[in-house]
């Protein structure tokens, strides 16, 4: 059963593809989003069709799979377990990571974490310290955008 697809989701610059032959479009976030694009809307961003005349059949540098990925929502509870000693240095070792407004946004939980993001979150705590059985808040399965 074919899962349904919400173009409301797409984010507004992301480039979609038309290539009509294309081994991969079934599984393609660009060839999908394109093809549940409604009609209403008159301009969309897509790939330049001389590009994709370019490119090789089999191997397309701009594929975006449709497998959905786990993302983190939050990592307050890693904050909370941090000793008042090593508090700020995990705050600014975050800050360098992310920027400053992005930590504030994805320690909340209003961004999301990729797994790799995740994964320096947890490499940071631990260079701290801070052994946890969970290190985020909550998890949401949804399409890479990226």
């Amino acid at each position: 059963m074919e899962e349904s697809f919400d173009y409301s989701q797409v984010p507004f610059t992301f480039g979609m593809c038309a290539a009509e032959n294309c081994s991969h479009a079934s599984t393609c976030l660009r060839h999908i989003a394109l093809k549940y694009a409604p009609t209403k809307k008159v301009f969309l961003p897509i790939m330049n069709p001389n590009r994709l005349k370019s490119m090789k059949k089999d191997k397309c540098d701009y594929y975006c799979s449709n497998e959905k990925v786990r993302f983190a929502k939050g990592f307050m509870c890693t904050v909370n377990a941090l000793t008042v000693r090593v508090a700020d240095t995990f705050r600014y070792r975050m800050i360098s990571y992310f920027g400053r407004k992005n930590y504030y946004l994805k320690r909340k939980g209003e961004l999301n974490l990729t797994p790799a993001e995740q994964q320096e979150v947890i490499a940071i705590a631990k260079s701290l310290g801070v052994i946890l059985k969970e290190y985020f808040d909550s998890y949401i399965e949804e399409y890479n955008w990226d």
